[in-house]
């Protein structure tokens, strides 16, 4: 585990200063003041879910970062540490090519887990807290958040409007929902860099069908109750059901009903079980009460793109679940390659104490996320105007020209991109998660989907049996 800098420092205190807008407060005492109630210069409240910065110091000196542009990341620090790191890393790369512009990236990195001993919230809340806190400093973009319910919770409960790009939340049921923030013509505030589900719910699919072949025709399909789960189900079952091809529906919202679920899905009548849920304890837990049951000890078991990371690995390895690798099998957005995710991956392993990157399917796109929140605050600042969410957004609009210069995202490229952008030029944006190439309607893009095992030779590891193109 890395450990990130921590800190449960006050901002300290400012002298009352007549206002009417955050910035004049940020420009005359530093990072963490806004404009309060009063119409005068105040501190922000430390938060103890916020306490990971970058510069490391940020939040020890703030009145050294009084011209900083402020970007956020929002994940669960107890599950999303590969995509925490890769967020960090571009802001630190930007920073060190002389940020935006000339100016510093202030990054400020937010847990939304569930934590009865700072406040006894739930994700959903703490998400939309932070979130607002985020705001309250200053963050034009927020990095996150990583799960589709939470976004949607999210993008519906904060008070004021960031712009949000999430590298992981891949429900189809986002795909309109900033529709309403969106002027005609113009950018929402909420984007992806993974792909949404409306592959992979056909390559899921399509993966059961051919595993079980002609004599398969009733599956178990167990998933969480939210925006995820239901929707890559609903996908699930358009491509799966028919007359041969039946689906019972097994969803759950508690811990209780997940084991219910289980239970009645090792079944001897399914000759298959499909889970789906974004949250990586919930395999484990499924997983176990599968192997506890031992009625479907040689039942196939297919899993989702959340179960493709290294900690359901570390989670079952050494347990009665492990018994059932053999019978696993998953799909999820492709685990990038090439030589810019090589790079990357040598950048993230060289900083994090020699961890890998590929230990989940999303750090790529939590990197390329990053990016793209700078990309934007490029093109804000090539327009001479302030940083704000809607014209980071806008300048998201400008990277998917076929015919414009090639740009790879990252610190290579970066100046590249600005001389671009101060022309008010498109680019072609391709970064380490692969092309990203923006629909214009939807903003959002496609990329390969891979089918992947478990298999324990040396050390537990995935491995990829296929990719399907988009």
């Amino acid at each position: 585990m890395v450990l990130l800098v921590l800190g449960a420092c006050s901002f300290g205190v400012t002298d009352w200063s007549a206002c009417d807008a955050p910035a004049q407060c940020r420009d005359a005492f530093g990072f963490g003041h806004t404009c309060g109630e009063a119409g005068l210069c105040q501190p922000i409240d430390d938060q103890p879910r916020c306490d990971a910065t970058w510069p490391e110091d940020l939040l020890l000196r703030p009145e050294e970062y009084t011209d900083v542009l402020v970007v956020g990341s929002l994940f669960d620090h107890s599950t999303d540490l590969p995509e925490l790191l890769s967020t960090r890393l571009a802001v630190k790369q930007a920073d060190e090519s002389d940020g935006v512009d000339g100016r510093i990236v202030a990054l400020v990195q937010c847990s939304y887990e569930e934590d009865a001993q700072i406040d006894g919230l739930s994700a959903d809340e703490a998400a939309v807290a932070m979130a607002d806190h985020l705001v309250s400093l200053g963050a034009y973009a927020i990095v996150g958040p990583a799960t589709s319910g939470v976004t949607e919770a999210v993008y519906n409960g904060v008070a004021i409007r960031s712009l949000f790009i999430s590298p992981s939340a891949t429900s189809p049921a986002l795909t309109y929902l900033d529709a309403p923030d969106r002027p005609e013509g113009g950018a929402g505030l909420l984007w992806r860099t993974a792909p949404p589900d409306s592959l992979q719910g056909k390559v899921l699919a399509d993966l059961v069908a051919s595993a079980l072949g002609s004599g398969g025709q009733r599956v178990a399909l167990v998933y969480q109750l939210g925006p995820y789960g239901e929707g890559l189900a609903e996908v699930f079952v358009e491509n799966w059901a028919s007359e041969v091809h039946i689906a019972d529906r097994l969803p759950y919202e508690s811990d209780t009903q997940r084991a219910s679920a289980a239970s009645a899905a090792a079944d001897a009548g399914y000759d298959a079980i499909v889970f789906i849920s974004s949250d990586l304890p919930d395999v484990s837990s499924f997983l176990a009460s599968l192997a506890a049951d031992g009625d479907a000890s040689d039942t196939p078991i297919f899993l989702a793109d959340a179960a493709r990371d290294a900690e359901l690995l570390a989670d079952t390895v050494g347990t009665d679940a492990e018994a059932l690798w053999p019978n696993v099998s998953g799909t999820s957005p492709a685990v990038p390659f090439g030589d810019q995710y090589d790079a990357f991956a040598a950048a993230y392993s060289g900083a994090f104490d020699g961890q890998s990157a590929s230990d989940s399917s999303y750090a790529a796109y939590a990197y390329d996320a990053a990016w793209l929140t700078l990309y934007g605050a490029s093109w804000a600042v090539a327009g001479g105007g302030a940083v704000t969410p809607a014209e980071a957004a806008v300048g998201l609009k400008h990277l998917s020209d076929k015919a414009a210069d090639r740009i790879e995202l990252g610190p290579v490229d970066w100046n590249r991109a600005q001389a671009a952008f101060a022309e008010f030029g498109a680019i072609d944006a391709v970064g380490a998660s692969g092309e990203l190439d923006f629909d214009p309607e939807t903003e959002e893009t496609a990329g390969p989907i891979e089918v992947w095992g478990i298999r324990n030779d040396d050390e537990p590891e995935f491995y990829v049996k296929t990719l399907v193109a988009p």
